[in-house]
């Protein structure tokens, strides 16, 4: 199967996933940390039964560092999206996900001595005006607390793929993926271990959306390795993986009614795209 499959597969189901989270989070009486969890274990399984097909292997005690840095910011970011979520719509929050390129290219250059380049910053202001153009309104530029939530969430994602970058040059992605997820969901367990009860509760009586949007999200991640296993360059696959976010916005006006300030938001959507691809650069 060609790789442009897998890559249009990881966009139909990363943008769809966003929708399935949205509905699942938007009753009042949904628990933010109970669902984070819940998502990490299920998504974890379905990574775990790729894992076992591609062959599991067990990582070097070497890289435990490393592991626990990612699983920590995973931690932190999944619960801040979560929490996020329930209060901003899911076209913005897939807008303001792309700040976490940025992040990365940041601590890049911190940690790992990269360059900025001269299009990596057109990109970086593309994406900066995306934000302030969704968050402008009459009264001026107003960032309420599900977008703080969100932009943090972003940055613990984008932090976290630095530590990602040097566990896979030197251990590979289909094992790695599930013990992430594992290690991610038993710290989130550690920070609220009142919550463990309502976890176990949780899956034994799973949310329906809640179990889609964490299937659908395993499949995206899956297909974007597969995309490059098959011969594609990890900037064909991201770039094209840029167009969840144009779909999103769309998708969501349509199936979740999300049509306030909808030209602003698509004209959004557009500059975080442009922005990601040129920031990818």
């Amino acid at each position: 199967m060609s790789w442009l499959v897998f890559a249009s597969i990881n966009v139909i189901m990363s943008s769809v996933a966003s929708l399935y989270q949205k509905i699942a989070m938007r009753e009042e009486k949904t628990d933010a940390v109970v669902s984070a969890i819940t998502f990490m274990i299920v998504s974890g399984a379905c990574y775990f039964i790729y894992a076992l097909i591609k062959g599991f292997h067990i990582p070097s005690i070497t890289l435990l560092p490393f592991f626990i840095i990612t699983a920590a910011l995973y931690a932190a970011g999944t619960i801040l999206f979560f929490h996020a979520i329930k209060k901003i719509e899911a076209s913005e929050m897939s807008i303001i996900g792309g700040i976490g390129p940025i992040v990365t290219i940041i601590a890049s250059m911190i940690f790992l001595k990269d360059t900025l380049t001269v299009t990596q910053l057109s990109g970086v202001v593309c994406i900066l005006a995306a934000v302030f153009l969704i968050n402008y309104k009459k009264n001026g530029f107003v960032i309420n607390q599900g977008t703080w939530l969100a932009l943090l969430g972003t940055a613990c994602y984008g932090l976290a793929v630095i530590s990602d970058t040097i566990i896979i040059h030197e251990f590979e992605v289909a094992s790695f993926i599930p013990i992430g997820a594992a290690g991610t969901a038993l710290i989130m367990m550690l920070l609220y271990p009142k919550k463990i009860p309502l976890v176990f509760t949780s899956l034994m009586h799973i949310n329906k959306n809640l179990l889609v949007f964490s299937v659908l999200y395993a499949i995206q991640g899956i297909a974007f390795y597969l995309a490059l296993g098959t011969g594609a360059l990890v900037g064909q696959v991201s770039a094209i993986a840029r167009a969840s976010i144009i779909l999103t916005v769309i998708l969501s006006s349509i199936f979740l009614k999300e049509q306030n300030d909808i030209g602003k938001k698509l004209i959004g959507a557009v500059f975080t795209t442009i922005g990601v691809i040129l920031v990818s650069q």
